[in-house]
């Protein structure tokens, strides 16, 4: 793994990252080979899928800037399986926001095209900048940790026994958190300007409780 450079790395995220090639380029065995790389110390697998990964989010907003409602017609009409993410994409972006750029990496066909659409639908650069770097951390984060903790070997992950010791001895809190969590995702979508006031109620409840 040592002998493999960093364009590599950087070409593997690079392509799955920049609209058109990544409809159908894989990214994910070289980010999991870079958190491999890092198991052994070292970091650089790590830095080029990072830089790979922005600098095609960045192509692909301006790619979406220049191009626009042509180009989204063009997506469609050259790759039908984009038709159902594009319009998926569209009425999120509508309703979220930018936070929808930095969740995108998360959510599976919608990654493809958001930088894309981000900029035909003529986002802020800055915005769009912000939050897809957040987004890009989370998602190359995922599979990077992956891939290291299978360069350290599963050994590394606690085993069964310390987990049901762990639940068992903080079984109170977790109940109380557990509780808090869905009182409050109840009073989020009934209550209005005092949401946010019933929501910390909750959680310092469960905290005394736990106490």
């Amino acid at each position: 793994m040592h002998d493999v450079s960093w364009w590599w790395y950087f070409g593997g995220s690079f392509l799955d990252a920049l609209i058109g090639p990544n409809l159908f380029f894989p990214g994910e065995p070289f980010l999991l080979a870079a958190g491999y790389l890092l198991s052994s110390g070292a970091i650089y697998g790590v830095l080029a899928v990072l830089a790979g990964g922005f600098v095609g989010d960045q192509l692909s907003f301006f790619i979406g800037r220049r191009c626009g409602p042509q180009g989204r017609r063009w997506l469609v009409r050259k790759f039908s399986k984009t038709k159902r993410p594009i319009a998926k994409t569209r009425l999120i972006l509508h309703k979220k926001g930018p936070w929808i750029v930095t969740a995108s990496r998360l959510l599976g066909p919608v990654t493809w095209i958001m930088p894309f659409l981000a900029g035909s639908y003529a986002m802020r650069w800055t915005s769009f900048t912000l939050y897809s770097s957040i987004g890009l951390i989370l998602g190359v984060g995922q599979f990077t940790l992956a891939g290291f903790f299978i360069g350290k070997g599963i050994e590394v992950l606690p085993n069964w026994q310390t987990v049901g010791l762990f639940l068992q001895e903080h079984s109170v809190l977790l109940i109380a958190c557990l509780i808090s969590l869905i009182a409050s995702v109840l009073i989020y979508r009934v209550y209005r300007w005092r949401k946010w006031f019933l929501m910390a109620s909750c959680w310092i409840m469960a905290l005394i409780t736990a106490i």
